[in-house]
């Protein structure tokens, strides 16, 4: 009965110590390709960055909340831009297909803050300016990566609004399309992400 308690209380601390190995603080950042849907506007290239924190539930799983930015909207046809600026929030959660393979799929809920709805954008902005996007938006984000065991991730997701970007009330497109039909944010994004070990070393 001794060696049975001491063996389950060695378990017990090695699954402590191994679940604290895995939790760390990171930052991510790439290349966003984004348009608005149903709307004469052409993919846009531009970026997004932000920081997070990872816990490695188990195995198969992590959970990682993510704080960030995400510059977002298209391209018009005569080469003009059409900017849309989120501060973002969401929980990506990781499902990594083997126990000693980095390899995983991801699943994201997100909510978007549009920066010119903000204290930021609007200390920045004039009376009558901005880009008239809705405030927020929801967002579902779906993708797949690698993570190197040295912390470094190699990442690309697709991103989803849920919100119609402009309510049915924009209307600086060469379309009629948004008067019956929601504009909807749709981006891929190519990156790469770093994770700082933040586990306690006996």
């Amino acid at each position: 009965m001794k060696n049975l308690l001491l063996s389950i209380c060695f378990i017990f601390v090695v699954s402590i110590s191994l679940s604290q190995s895995k939790k760390g603080i990171g930052f991510r950042g790439g290349i966003n390709i984004s348009k608005i849907t149903n709307a004469s506007l052409e993919h846009k290239t531009n970026a997004y960055f932000g920081i997070f924190y990872q816990t490695r539930i188990s195995d198969f799983y992590a959970l990682q909340p993510e704080l960030g930015y995400s510059n977002q909207g298209g391209k018009t046809k005569n080469e003009g831009l059409i900017y849309v600026e989120y501060i973002t929030i969401g929980v990506t959660n990781k499902f990594f297909l083997s126990p000693g393979l980095g390899l995983y799929l991801l699943a994201r809920p997100g909510l978007d803050l549009d920066i010119d709805d903000t204290l930021i954008g609007l200390i920045n902005r004039g009376e009558g300016s901005g880009n008239q996007a809705t405030f927020i938006d929801f967002s579902m984000s779906f993708g797949f990566g690698f993570e190197f065991k040295n912390g470094l991730a190699i990442e690309a997701r697709y991103k989803q609004g849920l919100i119609d970007v402009y309510s049915g009330s924009f209307h600086n497109f060469d379309s009629e399309l948004y008067q019956d039909r929601s504009q909807f944010n749709s981006v891929f994004q190519i990156g790469l992400a770093y994770k700082f070990n933040t586990s306690k070393k006996d």
